[in-house]
């Protein structure tokens, strides 16, 4: 065993260093900077939600938001958003037309595509 005061850095480092892959490939600096931190951590709230509350599903889940930053722009990706929202509202009234708009549809389906490819690359 060892008994050193610096063991705890040693345990972190190994730690940080395991995971390193990942973060490799999402730390690139060429990854978008538009997308506010809070719309960043929404997402991987939101993913962590949906997959897993761990250190590791963690860093899969913003490597997943990073490659999105990185295919759509922040003022497209709130417009989906917005749109996703609205499709899941009962279709009564003026949301109708964004359950059945091709053009709505689309935009969906891009968003839902470049999620795919983050899920194969990420997770």
């Amino acid at each position: 065993m060892i008994k050193t005061k610096f063991f705890p850095a040693m345990l972190l480092f190994g730690l940080i260093c395991s995971n390193h892959a990942i973060a490799e490939e999402c730390n690139d600096a060429s990854i978008s900077s538009d997308y506010p931190t809070s719309a960043r951590v929404d997402y991987v709230i939101g993913c962590m939600a949906s997959n897993g509350q761990s250190h590791e599903m963690m860093q899969k889940c913003s490597c997943s938001i990073d490659l999105i930053a990185k295919a759509i722009p922040y003022e497209e990706y709130v417009h989906i958003s917005t749109l996703l929202s609205l499709q899941q509202m009962t279709a009564a009234g003026r949301n109708a037309v964004y359950k059945s708009s091709t053009w709505s549809q689309k935009a969906v389906a891009r968003l839902r595509d470049v999620q795919a490819d983050s899920t194969l690359q990420c997770f």
